[in-house]
């Protein structure tokens, strides 16, 4: 059992890595299609192609589980409306009037306590003190990253309107976390998420549609084409399916913590994409967050005969 255990937490462990490393780039492209599209059309176009992704994958589970699915349609719609319309377009918001590092500063910061807490209550997973630990260390890693060791930075930081929009989006994002165990009985993964991405398009598209003829216009190139795959393919269907998985291994609140991760992986990344500098907060700020994940996911001592 406690061999069995293990390995589900590493499997787990695993999935939630791969998802936050292709996540992580979600914030630079957000930033990177600023003049490109706005955020409602970027979502729309995002998870039309996931939809379309997901499609040859979940068709088949679909047909055989739709009677799951009407008689649980409101539950659909609610993820779909927090989950995917609602938490993304959030996201491409905030990329209007923040950093790239600052998006995934908070959403990494809010989305894992609204998680734990929300997991206590809702699905009753117990508030241990790994947990308490887990998260408190990978805030303390953000904030090193955020304040390159100067507490100077932190006293006269000031909130940006992104910022706001990334504190919702981590909102969103962390109901989203506890709500996927509350899945159906029946309902296969790659079928949800096909109906999610199906229902997020819906409900974006009427908006989608006055944004591109009253407020931004798409500007349609090689390099939005690519950002679009990019989100549509990879950040949607590969890392929600990598998200959702590691999610039923490891349980809510103990996946969420691995988003802390991102900004970590999102500075990285900036060092070879935008050229940006690497610091010794850099490497501090990643120790204290993997530390925290490692205390939250290490197996706890199993009473013999389990």
């Amino acid at each position: 059992m406690k061999r069995h255990y293990n390995k589900q937490v590493q499997i787990g462990t695993l999935l939630a890595i791969i998802a936050c490393v292709i996540w992580s780039g979600n914030f630079i492209a957000s930033r990177y299609s600023v003049q490109l599209a706005g955020p409602i059309s970027l979502a729309f176009f995002r998870w039309t192609i996931a939809t379309i992704t997901m499609l040859p994958f979940a068709l088949k589970n679909l047909k055989k589980e739709q009677q799951l699915f009407k008689d649980n349609l409101s539950y659909f719609f609610w993820m779909s409306l927090v989950g995917v319309a609602v938490y993304n377009t959030m996201i491409y918001q905030a990329g209007h009037t923040t950093t790239a590092i600052n998006m995934a500063l908070y959403g990494s910061i809010i989305h894992p306590i609204v998680a734990t807490l929300l997991a206590a209550w809702v699905v009753q997973e117990k508030l241990h003190w790994k947990s308490i630990a887990g998260i408190g260390l990978g805030v303390l890693g953000i904030i090193v990253l955020l304040s390159k060791g100067d507490i100077n930075t932190l006293l006269h930081f000031k909130f940006a309107t992104g910022d706001l929009w990334m504190i919702g989006a981590g909102c969103c994002f962390g109901t989203y976390n506890v709500f996927v165990r509350k899945k159906p009985v029946g309902v296969s993964n790659n079928s949800f998420l096909l109906v999610l991405f199906a229902l997020g398009t819906i409900l974006l598209f009427p908006f989608a549609v006055y944004e591109m003829n009253y407020v931004q216009p798409v500007h349609f190139s090689k390099e939005l084409l690519i950002v679009i795959l990019y989100i549509g393919i990879g950040n949607s269907t590969i890392a929600y399916l990598l998200w959702n998985m590691a999610i039923h291994r490891l349980g809510a609140a103990k996946t969420a913590l691995f988003g802390t991760l991102i900004p970590f992986l999102s500075s990285i990344e900036a060092l070879f994409i935008l050229k940006e500098q690497f610091t010794i907060f850099q490497i501090i700020s990643g120790v204290i967050i993997v530390s925290g994940i490692v205390i939250n996911t290490w197996p706890s001592k199993m009473k013999h005969g389990n």
